[in-house]
């Protein structure tokens, strides 16, 4: 490694913990910026800037961390999700005169694309927590979260548009709660749909979440499944070393005791 890959390496690693901490004040930042609770044009403002500067510092690490590593494309596609961030969630900052650009700022579907940050801590834990990296890692489970986070948004934005007439929903995010709950199999019943198309969607949104729920678990299972056959393993080779020690200190004793019968 160069000592350009080496300096990248150590900053790559101090800053993650500011970063999940950046990437942790999504939470209020998005529950203010879609009015999930009441809230006033100023506290709206406010959170739209902290979001914008998230935004602007997750896309300064990049380039800083891009620009270092002498293997720029090897970087690229092993940071392949910071970018994907990156491209899906921007701030949309324009002067007062362009109309149209501050109107789509104001959109909550491009508001719950803001989501998408919170796997900045996903990509933080997996460098620096094993455990965690090698759940996720093994059967391509950081593949299945992004691909699930997505549909999730998605979903819940169908959802909120199919049964908007027939059950009078209240905004996307009641929307997005439906599709939690349906996707994590919880299914609290408080929304259901009634449409035929909403049905549809919801039998696709099942299937795939059970298929999320049974992947995760399964890594989980065989992590540990793993580890406790690494240890009897480990263990079994530690007692098949400690008979092959013996064994030798056995064959020394006699040997010493053959020289010390031959000693006048």
């Amino acid at each position: 490694m160069s000592s350009k890959d080496e300096l990248a390496t150590k900053i790559e690693k101090r800053i993650d913990t500011p970063m999940i901490i950046l990437a942790l004040l999504i939470i209020p930042v998005v529950v203010i910026e879609l009015e999930i609770v009441p809230t006033n044009t100023y506290w709206v403002s406010c959170a739209t800037k902290i979001d914008d500067g998230i935004w602007f510092a997750f896309l300064l690490e990049y380039l800083v961390l891009v620009s270092l590593y002498d293997d720029k494309v090897g970087y690229t596609k092993r940071s392949w999700l910071n970018l994907i961030i990156l491209l899906l969630s921007p701030p949309l900052i324009c002067p007062e005169g362009f109309a149209l650009i501050r109107s789509l700022r104001s959109l909550r579907v491009l508001r719950l694309f803001r989501a998408l940050r919170f796997l900045r801590i996903v990509i933080a834990l997996k460098r620096g927590v094993k455990p965690i990296s090698d759940v996720f890692v093994k059967n391509s489970l950081h593949y299945v979260t992004l691909i699930t986070l997505l549909l999730i948004i998605f979903s819940g934005i169908a959802f909120s548009w199919l049964e908007l007439r027939v059950i009078s929903i209240q905004g996307i995010f009641q929307g997005v709660w439906w599709a939690i709950t349906t996707v994590t199999t919880v299914g609290y019943g408080d929304l259901y749909p009634e449409s035929h198309a909403g049905r549809i969607l919801a039998a696709a949104v099942m299937i795939i979440g059970i298929g999320f729920v049974s992947v995760l678990t399964a890594n989980i299972s065989s992590y540990f499944v793993e580890n406790d056959m690494n240890k009897e393993s480990e263990d079994q080779d530690r007692k098949d070393e400690n008979r092959l020690i013996l064994k030798r200190l056995d064959e020394l004793s006699k040997k010493i005791d053959e020289i010390n019968r031959r000693l006048p």
